[in-house]
């Protein structure tokens, strides 16, 4: 019997948080759960699994059926629905473009 070694397939689990910053009054924290995985090509490479938002108004937490009650009261549901897809985009393509340029610093740090 022999065993050869064919490829190595490295992946990782990274939980990050960011502040988007919504306007002056709104200002939203995402923890982004996301796979991160090697390709040959281009390096590293995100896969989100999914968004968790956190919302402040004034720089104070708020509850997130409050905050979704009161925004829906001001600007109607369909807002509500744009304003979530945005600040979820844009807090993955912050996340997506923080391991595009730095994940191996990243795991320099982490195992330093």
């Amino acid at each position: 019997m022999r065993a050869v070694h064919l490829n190595d397939q490295i992946s990782f689990n990274m939980n990050t948080t960011v502040a988007i910053h919504v306007d002056p009054m709104i200002r939203a924290e995402v923890l982004v759960y996301a796979y991160v995985y090697g390709d040959k090509k281009t390096g590293f490479k995100l896969d989100t699994m999914d968004t968790e938002i956190t919302w402040f108004l004034n720089g104070k937490r708020t509850k997130p059926d409050g905050f979704r009650e009161l925004y829906v009261k001001l600007y109607g549901k369909e807002n509500l629905n744009t304003l979530i897809k945005d600040v979820c985009t844009e807090a993955e393509n912050l996340v997506e473009g923080r391991v595009a340029t730095s994940f191996p610093d990243l795991l320099n740090d982490f195992t330093s």
